[in-house]
């Protein structure tokens, strides 16, 4: 049975998949000169619209398919939050704020996307997320956004937000499980350090 990765992509050098996915022989040259780094920036500026498109369509179904993979797995800890949401939210430019709907069982319902800000900072509404809470009739949750300086640690307004969000839900007898800050190489889990 054939599948995606199938094919001659895998035994291709870096400068080969270069030259495939650019068609540009300067870009591959400046990648082999430069020992190998690969300035994805200029590797995206140099594709035509139509390559670009394919290429971002590409890796966006590729993250969705990493994330739908673990959803099908229970959500018991933060490295199971991480694992679902760093292929979505890990390598952003700005920051998003998702809540992540958990029956009893710790099984997804559903994950949405509460707010999207800046590069810095982004809001998200208490009462937006217990609304998602009680309508997919979720009995814990867990928050979590991306901090894209890389730095995991929470700001004072993160540690806010999560104390209203547990009060918040407890109201509602909704347990909080934790609130997970994802960055591209790793993350901060609030229950981890006993923050919940």
């Amino acid at each position: 049975m054939n599948t995606l990765f199938d094919n001659d992509c895998r035994y291709m050098s870096d400068s080969e998949l270069i030259y495939e996915i650019s068609n540009n022989r300067q870009i591959v040259s400046d990648v082999e000169r430069s020992n190998g780094e690969i300035d994805i920036d200029r590797l995206f500026a140099s594709l035509t619209p139509g390559r670009k498109k394919v290429a971002v369509a590409a890796v966006e179904i590729y993250k969705r398919q990493q994330s739908q993979q673990v959803e099908r797995r229970l959500i018991r800890m933060s490295k199971d939050v991480y694992d679902l949401m760093q292929p979505l939210i890990g390598d952003l430019r700005n920051e998003e704020f998702w809540v992540v709907a958990i029956n009893n069982a710790s099984r997804i319902i559903k994950k949405v996307q509460v707010s999207v800000g800046g590069i810095d900072q982004t809001s998200a509404d208490v009462r937006l997320i217990m609304q998602v809470l009680i309508n997919t009739g979720a009995s814990q949750f867990a928050a979590v956004h991306n901090h894209p300086s890389g730095n995991s640690r929470p700001s004072n307004d993160d540690k806010r937000l999560t104390e209203q969000l547990k009060k918040a839900a407890a109201l509602f007898n909704i347990r909080m499980m934790d609130h997970v800050i994802i960055t591209n190489d790793g993350y901060y889990s609030f229950c981890d350090e006993g923050m919940i």
